[in-house]
């Protein structure tokens, strides 16, 4: 862990608090039978066109996908805990790595970045309150001590989170800077890609309080320093990062270890 006592804990809670905030926004809507909005936009379409074979076929196909047993699907709480998780880690995961990634299409030059680490941060974040949700922890307080651990290693508890934040005015703040409930924003997959990079933003200057957050192998991070091709070496080293930090979070979560301080 990278030791900067000049960032104090409260600081640290402060940013995390937000991001959790956010994230949350982004996974509700995940959480949604038609998260991207495209099965109303294929209804429109069916209804306004006359849709040849080759789009019929198309259309049938995403719906049908739409109906797999995803989060928001009725019958999603009936599967096992274990699947569920993986879900989030492989799908989630593997968007997420690709939006992590892309500050490595610079190469090395990616390192001297900011947004580098707190864009892989805000990523595995999100996933981590994923995993959160699916193990039933619904307060912020307690999601929020949870992502603090796994990215940083501070050993902050749900007290510490309440004790530096007020929850209330966390979320109004959040909302007021993220435009969050502003009918007048796009929708869809491009709407969740500017988000994400919008939350990363909320952690300010703290980069380096997230480098040594969970990585991948030290090959794919020397690929990561190559210019043009660091992109795909970047979305192994986040899609790496991002499965060591659920496993960690659900190692924290099976024993609630996170309430309370090491011995």
């Amino acid at each position: 862990m990278t030791d900067r006592p000049d960032v104090p804990d409260s600081a640290v809670v402060l940013a995390l608090s937000r991001v959790e905030f956010g994230l949350d926004s982004v996974l509700d809507a995940l959480r949604t039978q038609d998260p991207f909005g495209i099965r109303s936009i294929l209804t429109e379409y069916s209804a306004q066109e006359q849709p040849n074979l080759a789009e019929k076929a198309l259309i049938l196909a995403i719906d049908r996908l739409l109906r797999m047993k995803v989060p928001g699907h009725a019958e999603w709480p009936t599967l096992p805990l274990a699947t569920r998780c993986d879900w989030w880690v492989d799908r989630l995961g593997g968007f997420a790595a690709v939006i992590a990634g892309l500050p490595r299409l610079s190469g090395a030059a990616a390192d001297a970045l900011p947004i580098k680490d707190t864009l892989g941060a805000t990523v595995q974040a999100m996933v981590i309150g994923a995993v959160c949700r699916e193990y039933g922890v619904e307060a912020h307080a307690d999601r929020t001590a949870v992502i603090a651990r796994v990215l940083t290693s501070r050993p902050i508890t749900p007290d510490d989170v309440l004790r530096y934040d007020d929850p209330t005015e966390a979320g109004q703040d959040v909302a007021k800077q993220l435009g969050l409930g502003d009918e007048s924003e796009e929708r869809g997959l491009r709407q969740g890609v500017r988000l994400v990079w919008r939350i990363s933003k909320l952690f300010g200057g703290l980069g380096e309080v997230f480098e040594d957050r969970p990585r991948g192998s030290l090959g794919a991070r020397a690929i990561g320093k190559l210019p043009a091709v660091g992109l795909v070496g970047g979305f192994f080293d986040e899609r790496k990062g991002i499965k060591k930090a659920a496993y960690a979070a659900a190692d924290l979560l099976i024993d609630s270890s996170f309430r309370v301080k090491p011995v």
